[in-house]
């Protein structure tokens, strides 16, 4: 190269630039370089860890409100069973006393009590039609119990202390 074509070589800007050369064989193609686009903004992490503990928190909140709800039914059923106890107590003193006082012979008082007396040809009515069977005969009343006063012993003392001198006869 002569001076003249070194300056004409700098006066020239070069388009391109010059290529080394290749060595022989078969080597493998280099990549086509590219343009990379600048990194893009970093997302934070922040929003989603927000909404994670938002989740997070509604869940615990609405698993203490289901304990709560369930803890408040156990009370209410304790106290319901508790009731009903008390209640079966009660229907079973009752049912004794209807049984008490559906006796035969408890029934028989309170039936003479009332004027009753007992028939002792009864009649029956079915239910189904109506119809009376056996012969009805009104009950008779039992005759009046006849009081018997006991007579006092002859000179003995009457009940107030005073001596009881009238049944004693002069000799």
């Amino acid at each position: 190269m002569t001076t003249a074509d070194v300056r004409a070589a700098v006066a020239a800007p070069a388009t391109h630039a010059p290529r080394a050369p290749r060595p022989a064989g078969p080597l493998s193609p280099r990549p086509r370089l590219r343009v990379v686009p600048p990194p893009r903004a970093r997302v934070t992490r922040g929003p989603f860890a927000l909404l994670a503990a938002g989740l997070l928190a509604a869940g615990l909140l609405g698993l203490l409100l289901l304990n709560t709800a369930l803890g408040q039914g156990a009370f209410r059923v304790d106290a319901l069973e508790r009731r009903a106890a008390v209640l079966a107590e009660k229907e079973q003193a009752l049912e004794q006393e209807v049984a008490r006082q559906a006796a035969p012979g408890r029934l028989a008082r309170r039936a003479s009590a009332l004027g009753m007396v007992p028939s002792e040809n009864p009649a029956f009515i079915r239910a189904a039609d109506g119809a009376v069977l056996g012969v009805p005969e009104p009950g008779k009343p039992a005759p009046e119990p006849v009081e018997t006063r006991p007579v006092p012993a002859t000179g003995g003392a009457r009940a107030d202390g005073s001596a009881d001198n009238s049944a004693v006869t002069a000799r």
